[in-house]
This record gives C-alpha cells, sequence and structure tokens, in this order.
C-alpha cells in the first residue's frame, strides 16, 4: 500500500497520456536491458509487444527497435527486439534496427539520422519513462509522442516501480545538469 502511494506521487509528474491523431510515419520502440541470456526481459518484451500491438492497429507503417550493448551485455538489445516483433508476424521489411545506442538520448539521435527530419513517431516505453524520452526524441528533430502502456509492468509491480522511478528522477537530473 505504503509504495503505490509513493509510487503514485512520483509518478504523477513523469507519465505523458496516450493522444491519438493521425498515422506517425514508425514507431520508435526504446531498448531495456536484456535477460543475463540474451532473451528479452519482462520490461522489453512489455515493450515490443505495445509496439507490435501498436503497428497491427496502423498507427504506423514501420517498427523502428532502438538499442545497443548495455554495460557488460553480450549482445545489442534491438537485434533481439526485432526477432520477437517478426515472430509475432511483423514482416521483416517494416522492422528497422538502431544497435548503437546505450541510452535514451542515443536512441533520439540514431534514430533521427534514419528517418527525415520533423518525422512523427510513437514512442513505446513504459509510462515513467515517456516523458523524458519524448523530450529528447523532440530535441533531436522529431514530431515524438508517445504511447501509454496502460497495462505496464509499472502498474502491476509497485515496488519495482519504485526503483525505476527513482532511476529516472536522476536521469532528469543528468539532463537538467547537461542540457539535454
Amino acid at each position: 500500500m505504503i509504495a503505490d502511494l509513493v509510487a503514485r506521487a512520483l509518478e504523477a509528474p513523469l507519465v505523458v497520456g496516450r493522444r491519438h491523431g493521425p498515422p506517425a510515419d514508425a514507431i520508435v520502440v526504446l531498448g531495456a536491458p536484456l535477460a543475463p541470456d540474451g532473451a528479452l526481459s519482462s520490461v522489453l518484451a512489455e515493450r515490443v509487444a505495445g509496439g507490435v500491438a501498436l503497428w497491427r492497429a496502423g498507427a504506423a507503417p514501420r517498427l523502428v527497435m532502438t538499442g545497443g550493448k548495455g554495460p557488460g551485455a553480450a549482445h545489442a538489445e534491438a537485434p533481439a527486439m526485432a526477432a520477437a516483433a517478426r515472430a509475432a508476424g511483423v514482416p521483416a521489411d517494416a522492422v528497422v534496427i538502431e544497435d548503437r545506442s546505450r541510452t535514451t538520448a542515443e536512441n533520439a539521435r540514431e534514430v533521427a539520422a534514419l528517418l527525415p527530419a520533423g518525422a512523427r513517431v510513437w514512442l513505446v516505453t513504459q509510462p515513467f519513462h515517456g516523458r523524458r524520452a519524448r523530450r529528447l526524441f523532440r530535441r533531436a528533430g522529431l514530431d515524438a509522442l508517445v504511447w501509454h502502456l496502460a497495462d505496464s509492468l509499472e502498474y502491476r509491480d509497485r515496488r519495482r516501480a519504485l526503483a525505476w522511478l527513482v532511476r529516472e528522477y536522476a536521469a532528469w537530473a543528468r539532463v537538467a545538469v547537461r542540457g539535454g
């Protein structure tokens, strides 16, 4: 109960509500660490499933999977994400892989280099991460919208969410200090 109350208070300024609009140019699924065996972690599987559902709904013609090798990782995130999307029925020619980035800011810069300036993109990530991701993608020159995962792990596992929220506030502090 207390974890839920604290999480709600910390989430309030971070979460961006779902917005509907015309189809976008791409759906960008943001990376997260893989499981130790190279499989999708629960967080990453949730993001990929959200991106695939959005693609199936016709929100954009392609999925951009973004994420490189995190510290100590043996594999880049984006190829594993792309494989999961293809296994879920997304054709290979609808999936773009960006596997060099290791942070959300790098995700934004690398994806912006793959798309036309001003391209409209849906960002798929956990709710607590959406506002900062949107800011960074807009700074990179993209018209970024956030897809809110309404049934996110963030809402189902509140103790775990507290750790994510603390990490997100630290990331916001880095954005404030670095200006980006």
